[in-house]
């Protein structure tokens, strides 16, 4: 062979040797997840092993949106679909029995297997135990995809349970007197967090009713009489009724996003925002 042919053979090899840490992309595990916080857990784990497809987009609604055709497809290509699993999210279940159907081989497990769920709140991700739960069973479900990869899964999962402990003493130290405080939020997103943290979750929206000015009146006593003066409000949303309310109790809107991808920072933002927000 002549040398100068063997040149470009060598830059190739030479070029593969270096990006020898990533894992190529024939290689990678396509991943499905329902909402973006779970895609920081896959990502944490599994690096560049994995291909993460997010169902539902940033400031969409995880109780009503409908995945396009698209998602879908890329849905019924992925080897693992990992979903919430708590109650209030029916796509999961519509779409999933579809997305089965096309793809068999495709694994399908749920996160929070194990979790105690409360009645018709698909919050949970906003749980740390939850959360704990989670990391675990993606864990092993990748492992299952890429058994030559699991002590590096296990290795990184070292590492997230350790974050999220480091987290839980940080929420404690920060809103460990609040026990038994109340906070006011438009949408119920935070009911699993406050279980949790011994704090009670006040939500202007019931089960997805409309708000009618009766019900606003009642909210706007019942934050007069705890002595609350913000109301949390999901980042994304429309925050017109939320206004209304804060002004009748003289106090503030504030955001906060249950839907952050970076589920870590997210949970860490929320707890700071309480330490302010919360009245006992």
């Amino acid at each position: 062979m002549n040398p100068r042919s063997r040149l470009p053979i060598l830059c190739i090899l030479a070029l593969s040797l270096i990006s020898g840490a990533e894992c190529p992309a024939a290689e990678q595990i396509r991943v499905t997840v329902t909402i973006l916080p779970q895609a920081y857990f896959v990502e944490r784990l599994a690096g560049p092993r994995a291909k993460v497809n997010v169902l539902i987009p940033k400031g969409a609604s995880p109780e009503t949106y409908e995945p396009t055709p698209q998602q879908l497809v890329a849905l019924s290509e992925s080897r693992l679909y990992i979903k919430v699993g708590a109650p209030g999210l029916p796509f999961e279940e519509e779409h999933l029995k579809t997305a089965a159907g096309r793809n068999p081989k495709m694994r399908i497990i749920n996160m929070t297997e194990g979790m105690a769920y409360r009645e018709g709140d698909p919050h949970v991700w906003t749980s740390l135990v939850a959360a704990r739960l989670a990391a675990r069973h993606i864990a092993a479900a990748l492992t299952v995809c890429a058994p030559a990869s699991g002590e590096e899964f296990q290795k990184n999962l070292r590492g997230l349970l350790a974050d999220i402990d480091s987290l839980d003493g940080e929420i404690r130290r920060a809103i460990g007197r609040m026990q038994g405080a109340a906070f006011m939020v438009y949408h119920p997103a935070w009911g699993y967090f406050a279980a949790e943290y011994g704090l009670v979750q006040l939500a202007v929206e019931e089960e997805g009713k409309p708000v009618n000015a009766a019900h606003i009146r009642r909210m706007v006593d019942l934050a007069r009489a705890k002595g609350i003066r913000s109301l949390i409000v999901q980042k994304g949303f429309d925050a017109k009724s939320a206004r209304a309310i804060a002004r009748e109790i003289g106090g503030e809107v504030v955001e906060a996003d249950p839907l952050e991808r970076d589920w870590l920072r997210g949970m860490k933002r929320f707890a700071a925002l309480l330490t302010t927000a919360v009245r006992k």
